[in-house]
């Protein structure tokens, strides 16, 4: 050990003797100085604009992904010369005649690069205590761990470039073969991944985003002990590249000891990466890398083996995400529940079947689908033998149901099945989140609520896709925020007959035509049990919904409210989030935090009286100015709205949707009664208002949470950041950038000016 460290002083010495070290260390410190400037900047003037921020220790996370960037740069300058140096002078072999191992040379070496690491990390380190001393509650852990990821790659890197100077005794061939190599480690996990018995060993040798998940916070052991294996891989072939060059030795025995300790590293890998013996570590505080508690407990149910199939359609739109070559990334989907459930099986079985994808009429006119495939498979460059046909794709899985889509299924040993789905907006294909594979997985563990839409009387139908329909929000698949993609069951339902026991919520949308007596009976008998509602009226409708709310002392008021503006037709109503429905519902919260608004198109206002045993919360009601309840009837469109007290028109806040409880035998029933019905259409979903900041989803979203009682959609919230301030004014920030892009490089260029000037003068 003492030798080791001899030889490591020693090279430092040599390292910060020379100018070469010196610029790296004011390059580096420069960039590190331009990018932290300009990311504190950034907060700095939004907060100067009365703008919060949201997680300002992530500004760390952004510079060292811009600094892991570059880093490999650095390497190749620094490690150019370590051996090749000695090769070229001839010093190699004085070392290796003395009474030294050489081990202990390789190791000496790499010890002084350790060291001017750690001094590069220490540049770092200068705008963290700057960030303790600036940022109201620093996520110090968050911040160490990042710094950690980085130190690792910085030693990975030096193992490798100490490698390739033993290799030669020309400095520039040792940078440049550096490079390349570092370059290989970085770009071959894109490397033969359509071949199954070579993808995962490509995969795991790329070193590129070995350091993202640090950068996040989180430590995986998987990670650690890829740099260290690495690292423990180039160092043992340095060290053999040693012996090799003074003892003579067969090609055979020479390229055995390589290959086996290749054969040994890469076992080791293998064993590091598989779920079972892989472990997490989350440093940050709000722990933002790891499942949610709700999704936790659901993952926990999950008893016995769990299957998920990604079965992908060659004839569907944008298929070529799931396809061979993308396996490993698209995985990566689901890494945060194998950490809960480490044997959780993921595999993949690719089809070609019809799915009304009438976009390859016009690319493959005058084709079968069998040719279409074909043709496609031959364009992407991947075997046509391992589609399946349709035949024998139904004996496996039948997804005629889902329109023969790209698709997930979730399976449990016992039989039990969910479909997660892909999903597309704006054209672009989306995959499911957090919240939609945790909803996928609460279907298999516990009966999930089904949500029933009345028909039979004008209401909004939940299949079909005009503007005034309901498909967008309940039962479109193709569409993430839709109830059938949070969890729920979906059902159009009739009052002919007594609803069945599974509707657990009812959702109203604007009767046009009364319910017979036979038809308020069988709503009364759901009522009676219990069920939660959700009504929904309009402007002249009241006479025919007033029946249904007035049990519960609520009434649509007749009229309907308006909202001139300059830029925005007069009957849509921005209803804000009341002070209750803040306190009531945690998405009101966060439509007024954002200043938000819900759009209502054709609203009218609800009035209430106290009833005993119902308790009543106004949720959004009209701003305080500029809006009146109108009481005559207007052209919107070519009319001028104008306030006329003079016809019953009246001026003041209303509300437009409250919730109502009640105790009905021991349960608590909950009714959500909104005075407009198009917020929740097809046409309202798909409408963007420049002018209008729409947090329709948000509302909706929050109903049919509360009136499951909590069960669906899966909240995946987690703790707020307390990391929100940054305690720098505008004046103060302009010498801080001077201080961090000139004066810390030019002390460290001063500092290695005289140090070479005081080398020279001995």
């Amino acid at each position: 050990m003492k030798m080791i460290i001899k030889i490591a002083k020693t090279e430092l010495q040599s390292l910060f003797y020379s100018p070469i070290a010196w610029l790296l260390l004011v390059v580096f410190a420069y960039q590190v100085g331009m990018i932290m400037s300009g990311l504190l900047e950034d907060i700095v003037v939004r907060q100067a604009m009365g703008y919060g921020a949201w997680r300002v220790s992530s500004i760390f996370g952004e510079l060292f992904g811009n600094i892991q960037g570059t880093l490999y740069f650095y390497i190749p300058l620094l490690t150019m010369n370590m051996i090749s140096r000695d090769l070229s002078g001839g010093t190699i072999k004085l070392l290796q005649s003395a009474p030294l191992r050489n081990a202990e040379i390789v190791l000496g070496k790499y010890l002084a690069l350790m060291v001017f690491g750690l001094v590069m990390i220490g540049i770092i380190l200068l705008y963290v205590i700057f960030g303790v001393c600036t940022i109201q509650n620093i996520d110090l852990p968050y911040i160490l761990t990042g710094m950690l990821g980085l130190y690792l790659l910085l030693c990975a890197y030096a193992a490798i470039g100490l490698f390739v100077s033993s290799l030669t005794s020309y400095q520039v061939m040792a940078a440049f073969g550096t490079l390349f190599i570092l370059a290989m480690f970085n770009y071959v996990g894109g490397v033969w991944q359509d071949y199954e018995f070579v993808r995962d060993l490509t995969y795991w040798l790329s070193i590129r985003g070995r350091t993202e998940e640090f950068i996040y916070g989180l430590i995986c052991s998987e990670d650690v002990l890829y740099f260290l294996i690495v690292i423990f891989l180039f160092l043992t072939w340095t060290v053999y590249r040693l012996i090799n060059r003074v003892q003579r030795r067969t090609w055979t025995t020479r390229w055995g000891v390589y290959l086996g300790v290749f054969v040994m590293a890469m076992t080791l890998g293998y064993l590091s990466s598989r779920p079972m013996l892989m472990a997490y570590h989350d440093s940050t505080r709000t722990k933002m890398n790891s499942l949610s508690k709700n999704s936790q407990d659901i993952v926990a149910m999950l008893d016995g083996e769990v299957k998920i199939t990604t079965y992908t359609n060659l004839l569907d739109k944008d298929f070529w995400s799931t396809l061979p070559n993308h396996i490993n990334f698209d995985k990566q989907n689901f890494r945060p529940y194998i950490r809960f459930k480490p044997d959780m099986k993921i595999r993949y079985v690719y089809f070609y079947d019809n799915a009304n994808n009438n976009e390859l009429e016009e690319q493959y006119p005058d084709m079968t689908d069998a040719e279409r495939a074909k043709q496609i498979s031959e364009n992407y460059g991947v075997p046509f033998s391992i589609f399946l046909s349709p035949e024998k794709m139904r004996k496996i899985e039948n997804l005629s149901g889902e329109g023969n889509k790209t698709i997930r299924v979730i399976e449990r040993e016992n039989g039990q099945k969910a479909y997660l789905r892909f999903y597309f907006h704006g054209g672009w294909k989306d995959s499911p989140g957090e919240p939609e594979i945790s909803a996928a997985f609460k279907r298999l563990v516990s009966d999930v609520p089904t949500i029933g839409f009345l028909a039979g009387h004008g209401e909004r139908n939940i299949y079909k896709e005009a503007d005034r329909e309901y498909k967008r929000i309940s039962s479109d698949k193709n569409i993430r925020s839709s109830m059938i993609n949070q969890g729920f069951n979906i059902e159009e339902v009739y009052l002919k007959a007594p609803l069945p026991d599974s509707i657990s919520i009812l959702v109203i949308s604007e009767l046009r035509s009364p319910l017979s007596v036979g038809e308020m009976s069988n709503l009364d008998a759901f009522i009676a049990r219990g069920g939660n509602l959700l009504i929904l009226g309009g402007p002249g409708r009241q006479e025919l919904m007033n029946p249904l709310t007035e049990r519960w002392g609520v009434r649509f008021m007749p009229g309907q409210l308006v909202q001139p503006t300059e830029l925005l037709q007069a009957d849509l109503i921005q209803a804000l989030p009341t002070d209750e429905g803040v306190g009531f519902w945690s998405g009101l919260a966060m439509i007024r935090k954002y200043e938000g608004c819900v759009a209502m198109p054709g609203c009218v206002s609800l009035e209430y009286k106290p009833v005993e045993g119902v308790k009543i919360i106004p949720l959004m009601s009209t701003d305080t100015i500029g809006c009146w309840n109108r009481m005559t009837t207007a052209d919107f469109v070519r009319d001028s709205i104008t306030y006329m007290p003079e016809v019953g028109d009246q001026a003041g806040i209303f509300p437009t949707a409250l919730a109502l409880t009640r105790d009905v035998n021991g349960k608590e029933q909950r009714i959500v009664i909104v005075g407009n019905t198009d917020f929740l259409s097809n046409g309202e979903f798909a409408t963007g208002r420049r002018e209008v900041r729409n947090f329709n989803y948000t509302l909706a979203h929050s109903a049919f949470y509360w009136l499951s009682h909590e069960e669906l959609p899966v909240s995946t919230e987690g703790d707020d950041p307390t990391d929100r301030k940054l305690y720098v004014g505008e004046a103060a920030m302009e010498v801080w950038s001077i201080v961090f892009m000139i004066v810390i490089p030019v002390i460290l260029a001063l500092a290695g000016i005289i140090i070479w000037i005081r080398r020279r003068g001995r």
